[in-house]
């Protein structure tokens, strides 16, 4: 039974568990699972075989609009969708104003910015990119038009990001826009490695040709971007500043999922059944710079790269907030295509954090450009529900 816990635990992605503590499991008319870390005996639960649901997470479902949106305005509902786009590290770093003749001005929130691993704030305008862009559908979808404005402010500026003049058109809402917003998620499996359609990617690099480029995976250019992003990953998860960066974005607990409503979650890496159980309730993000966790997260990237059908690259002339902000909407249009054709969503930007490796992945796939966003895609089987939290639209808006 003990090569079976363990290949339960591999197959999850949780082998860090292994290392750390040594498991027992009896199976007869019930399941008892021992947890003992050096000197300290835990013992989970003792539960009957069919009813082993208790290591099923209630807090790490997704957040249904049915009953959280009843009786709310429109500016409500569209802030509600716009704050379903990705983030890195689930940051969530936007705030918002909304005036009474229906305009809302969007703000990059600083405080939410990644110091170490986005120091210049580009995946952070990005990340607003994608709020506004999910902003821009919602807002469509409930029958408003939109008018854009973006300023050129900095990192440090209290200036606004966007200025948006909703206006009421009377056509019929198209409400099955909003679902797909909802359904928006981040897929950390490994994907299937088949070949990707050409009329898929021609659907995918038609969002914006002029800066979305395909590299299939089993193409010399793949297969160099693989090892460059494993590369960078290392480095990067074995840096004592990312790791501390990391771990203050980890939630563990359910307490900490539910309270704080961003960031990282067991749910939200993929670890799942006796794994997720065991790191909610008794692993502190402090213990994701363990040698154990930082293993794992290797081989775990390791087993990504090699098990995509291709990667999707965004690349800029220029840099500056406005090319940033506008990439953070093509992501997110490339995810929601993305999710509409089965095909897994992956960012992987290490690739982009890490120097000289960045320097020398733009050399060679786009000479010329500054590639802004890179993730692996591939097809998957099924596309599960969103797991990720999102803080509340009162906790990051001002209704003015």
């Amino acid at each position: 039974m003990e090569q079976v816990l363990n290949a339960a635990f591999s197959m999850e992605n949780n082998a860090f568990i292994i290392k750390d503590y040594f498991l027992l499991l009896t199976v007869g008319n019930f399941n008892l699972i021992k947890l003992i870390k050096m000197k300290n005996f835990i013992v989970v639960q003792l539960v009957p075989i069919m009813s082993m649901v208790f290591l099923t997470c209630p807090s790490c479902k997704s957040n249904g609009p049915s009953d959280a949106l009843k009786g709310e305005t429109d500016m409500h509902k569209i802030l509600y969708y716009a704050s379903m786009a990705g983030s890195s590290h689930n940051s969530q770093p936007w705030k918002a104003e909304v005036y009474p003749n229906d305009s809302i001005v969007v703000f990059a929130d600083t405080s939410r910015l990644l110091d170490v691993v986005d120091p210049k704030g580009t995946e952070l305008f990005i990340s607003v990119g994608a709020f506004i862009e999910n902003l821009d559908i919602a807002a469509n979808a409930l029958g408003y038009k939109t008018d854009i404005t973006l300023f050129e402010t900095e990192i440090n500026s209290s200036l606004p990001v966007a200025s948006i003049k909703l206006t009421k058109t009377g056509l019929p809402q198209s409400l099955e826009y909003l679902e797909e917003l909802e359904l928006r998620t981040t897929l950390r499996i490994p994907f299937d490695s088949v070949a990707i359609s050409i009329i898929d990617i021609e659907k995918i690099v038609s969002i914006a040709p002029d800066n979305i480029i395909f590299v299939p995976s089993d193409s010399h250019d793949g297969r160099f971007i693989s090892k460059k992003e494993l590369e960078a990953y290392t480095i990067q998860a074995y840096q004592k500043e990312a790791q501390d960066e990391l771990a203050s974005w980890m939630r563990f607990s359910n307490k900490d999922v539910n309270s704080k409503r961003d960031g990282l979650t067991p749910a939200g890496m993929g670890i799942k059944g006796i794994g997720g159980f065991v790191v909610r309730n008794f692993m502190k993000p402090e213990d994701s710079k363990k040698e154990s966790f930082v293993q794992t997260g290797v081989e775990k990237t390791q087993k990504q790269v090699e098990n995509c059908g291709g990667w999707i690259i965004i690349s800029t002339e220029n840099d500056n907030l406005s090319e940033w902000v506008n990439v953070g909407r093509i992501y997110e249009r490339m995810n929601l295509q993305c999710r509409s054709l089965n095909l897994g969503f992956h960012p992987m930007n290490q690739i982009i954090e890490v120097q000289p490796i960045n320097q020398e992945v733009n050399e060679k796939i786009v000479p010329g450009r500054k590639i802004r966003f890179v993730a692996r895609i591939g097809y998957v089987n099924e596309y599960p529900a969103p797991v990720s939290k999102r803080r509340p639209v009162e906790s990051f808006t001002i209704f003015k």
